[in-house]
């Protein structure tokens, strides 16, 4: 892997596993599921899964300079009540916090949603669909993905009951 500038690479192996888990960490600690324990052996699974079904799942990373600095979780399958078309949908995206609001940050998210759009028209996806529940910059997050393209189509609701 470069040492020097900004890399992205799609998750290949668990030789990295270990960063992923600390970018899914510190995405948790800022989300608003944050009171709920963190557990690492589910994104190891996941990177595991991405890694073995590559045609299914898409885990790919960003780097700077040789630190990890971003990450997309993100999966391609037929909408839930429908057939013949593949739909692709954004699982988690993050930027390390520490990164996001410089021009690198901008950078880092621009090439991870290009990384997935990639993945996607390869396998023949109709569409990618991103569903935002952190809680984290949610107009900045709003604004940043109109200018690529997205449209609202509805949004997602939380309601706490403890």
């Amino acid at each position: 892997m470069k040492k020097s500038g900004l890399v992205f690479s799609e998750l290949k192996d668990l030789s990295v596993v270990d960063e992923v888990v600390y970018l899914a960490r510190q995405a948790h600690e800022e989300s608003r599921f944050s009171y709920i324990t963190f557990a690492p052996n589910k994104v190891r699974a996941i990177a595991e899964r991405a890694i073995c079904n590559p045609k299914r799942y898409a885990a790919m990373m960003a780097w700077d300079s040789g630190k990890p600095v971003g990450f997309v979780y993100g999966s391609i399958g037929e909408y839930h009540i429908g057939t013949g078309a593949l739909v692709t949908t954004i699982h988690n995206i993050n930027v390390l916090k520490e990164v996001r609001y410089g021009l690198r940050g901008g950078r880092v998210a621009l090439g991870l949603f290009q990384g997935i759009e990639t993945w996607s028209k390869a396998r023949s996806s109709k569409e990618i669909l991103f569903h935002v529940t952190s809680d984290v910059d949610l107009s900045r997050t709003h604004k940043f993905i109109k200018r690529l393209g997205y449209r609202f189509i509805g949004g997602s609701y939380a309601k706490n009951i403890i």
